[in-house]
């Protein structure tokens, strides 16, 4: 079975957070795994409040981190349809980013070991920003206007 091999380009004028702004896709060595990179979307710069939600984490797809993924999430939904009153489930809090940390989340939020696992990202653990992502010839992404998009309010689209 031949190998498959995800490319990433990106730009090192952005390292240890250099330029760097919410929406931008990231590229950074990864604070739990050492020696592993991990590619995510900052969602929170220095100094911004962002929603840590304890239901949610640290965990991935609705299982605990090490868990068996089917049973968890099986036991998860099931808990909350039958839930009794006994311990009300815990409430999210916002919480502010420090200075020289970024909050980072992937696409894919459900499936992703991002800030909610690990916490604030700090800045020195940036190699850059990620500029096209592809694996092979013809299935490249153009990464760089990827960012947020602003939300027009009813009263600005008349």
């Amino acid at each position: 079975m031949p190998t498959s091999t995800s490319l990433t380009v990106y730009s090192r004028r952005h390292r240890h957070g250099r330029n760097i702004k919410a929406g931008d896709v990231i590229i950074f060595e990864n604070p739990v795994f050492l020696r592993g990179m991990a590619i995510k979307r900052v969602i929170g710069m220095p100094g911004d409040y962002v929603v840590y939600d304890p239901a949610q984490s640290p965990t991935v797809g609705g299982a605990g981190i090490g868990g068996d993924a089917t049973t968890r999430a099986t036991e998860t939904s099931t808990s909350k349809k039958t839930n009794t009153g006994t311990s009300p489930p815990p409430e999210p809090t916002m919480i502010q980013v420090p200075e020289g940390h970024v909050w980072v989340a992937g696409d894919n939020l459900a499936y992703s070991r991002d800030s909610r696992f690990y916490g604030p990202l700090p800045m020195a653990l940036i190699l850059g920003k990620c500029l096209y992502n592809g694996d092979g010839w013809f299935s490249w992404r153009d990464m760089r206007g990827t960012g947020f998009q602003p939300v027009l309010r009813e009263e600005e689209e008349t």
